[in-house]
């Protein structure tokens, strides 16, 4: 990199901030009438003791007795109106009409009732049709100073980093009200996208595409059975869930169905995935980040590396030597093969366990991608590029901000309480809630989520989909010569990224 933009890149500190989102409702700050970055003691309110404690057995109670500690408002019956695109169709995570019987419509309803009840709100969605238009309506809503046709934006993180980057959006951190320790925010809010005291995309609980789309393998825990293998979750939990066990698993797992001699579509395979966000999850599974802090705190940009290297080749054998791997260029080729009972593994995100296998009848289990060896501390995954980000246009100020601040703050809690254990239920039909050992890999696997400053503010104009495009090519370009082509344009892209929040060039 070019030592101005590295200069530049050294001098960014992380701003001081109380504990991640792991902290305890013990040690959860209240927030009520403050920012982000000025998180105060908590004091509980008189009446929290007063509400029934969750039973000890539930898998829900702690997140059922976590007081936000929000002030309390009336509203007098104002909409707030969270505006997105209806391209992928996250409308029904912010609102619905009515109770179906469906468990996420029916947390969602409940959510919105809660909060509408509290502050005398009514949540409302205006659904844009495409990124492309939403954007549009965004740069037009800032020239016209509109600070009334919506409150919240909550769309396509690429997309709406394109907006940012135009400087559209707010600081988080003067938005009254919002604490970004607590358990409803995830902790890449601070770790990863807060620059020199800025964080403008915001990744909360309200935003439940920040989950659904992320990434994760899906295994038949019956087939796995048939073949005798080791039981996966124990491997995960042991921390032996690494990407040379994966290729053990799919090299012996092969069967040639159709006894044609040829890999098809019509044999068993170890794994089954498509050659897009698949293949790129796997960047960050085993350890690699186009932006991290350094020992003291300064951000760095490090896309390539040694350690890259060395994950590339040995991802790039998994998914081009290995027998037993079945890779095709549709979408969600993967999660189909799994759920037509081609595959033993696939690499899937979380929504497609609802789209996919709704008459799936084999017992399956939702496990993390596999690290880089067992070495690696942590499992790590990204969430698909169409989910969700939210923001605040830089139209709103005063009463609005502090209006917009308090809803963001409140939809995010209620949406950890309420709606995330019903998508969680859903996501492995029904028994989250009855099984210690899936409620656990569950949260492992949302917990292994990492929101990476170079993927959020990507806008397609930096590194973010190089691995998937390397990985699909069983001609094994060599990284090295790739990066070199490729790193004088997308330093100088990053370089402006950097002084959206520093104002330096």
């Amino acid at each position: 990199m070019k030592k101005t933009i590295s200069a530049i890149l050294a001098l960014l500190l992380l701003c001081p901030l109380a504990a991640g989102c792991s902290q305890s409702t013990e040690n959860a700050s209240d927030n009520a009438g403050t920012s982000a970055s000025t998180p105060a003691a908590q004091t509980p309110e008189a009446g929290d003791a007063a509400e029934t404690e969750p039973e000890p057995d539930d898998p829900y109670a702690s997140r059922m007795a976590e007081q936000d500690n929000l002030p309390e408002r009336d509203f007098g019956g104002r909409d707030f109106i969270v505006v997105g695109s209806d391209e992928e169709g996250f409308g029904v995570y912010i609102a619905t009409e009515d109770l179906n019987g469906e468990g996420v419509n029916d947390a969602v309803f409940r959510r919105n009732s809660t909060v509408g009840e509290r502050y005398n709100v009514n949540v409302v969605y205006s659904g844009i049709d495409t990124y492309g238009n939403l954007s549009s309506n965004i740069a037009k809503a800032v020239k016209a100073a509109d600070n009334d046709s919506f409150d919240l934006i909550q769309y396509h993180v690429v997309s709406s980093s394109g907006s940012a980057m135009k400087g559209y959006y707010h600081n988080w951190y003067d938005i009254p009200n919002v604490d970004f320790s607590r358990n409803w925010w995830s902790d890449s809010n601070v770790e990863d996208l807060t620059i020199a005291g800025k964080c403008f995309m915001a990744m909360g609980d309200f935003a439940l595409s920040t989950v659904g789309r992320s990434y994760v393998m899906l295994y038949d825990r019956d087939q796995a059975k048939n073949y005798q293998l080791e039981d996966f979750y124990a491997v995960v939990k042991e921390g032996r869930w690494t990407v040379d066990a994966l290729k053990a698993v799919c090299a012996q797992v092969y069967t040639d169905t159709n006894g044609n001699g040829v890999e098809d579509v019509g044999d068993y395979y170890g794994m089954g995935t498509d050659i897009y966000s698949n293949l790129n999850t796997y960047y960050w599974s085993t350890g690699n980040q186009i932006f991290s802090r350094g020992d003291s705190g300064e951000l760095e940009f490090h896309y390539y590396s040694e350690h890259l290297v060395d994950a590339y080749d040995k991802c790039w054998s998994l998914i081009n030597e290995t027998p037993g791997i079945y890779k095709e260029g549709a979408h969600k080729a993967g999660m189909r093969l799994f759920s037509e009972y081609g595959c033993l593994t696939c690499n899937a995100y979380l929504d497609g366990t609802i789209s996919f296998l709704a008459d799936f009848e084999h017992d399956y289990g939702v496990i993390p991608y596999p690290k880089y060896d067992e070495a690696q501390e942590q499992y790590r995954t990204m969430v698909d590029g169409n989910h969700e980000a939210m923001s605040v246009l830089i139209t709103e100020t005063g009463d609005d901000l502090d209006f917009i601040g308090l809803m963001s703050e409140v939809l995010c809690a209620e949406s950890y309480k309420q709606v995330m254990p019903a998508y969680f239920d859903v996501c492995l039909k029904q028994r989250y809630a009855s099984s210690p050992e899936d409620a656990e890999m569950m949260d492992l696997c949302v917990n292994a989520r990492v929101f990476d400053l170079g993927y959020v503010y990507d806008n397609w104009n930096g590194a973010s989909f190089w691995f998937q495009d390397m990985l699909a090519d069983a001609s094994h370009p060599d990284m090295t010569s790739y990066y070199q082509k490729k790193a004088k344009v997308v330093e100088k892209y990053y370089g402006k990224v950097v002084k959206l929040f520093t104002g330096e060039d």
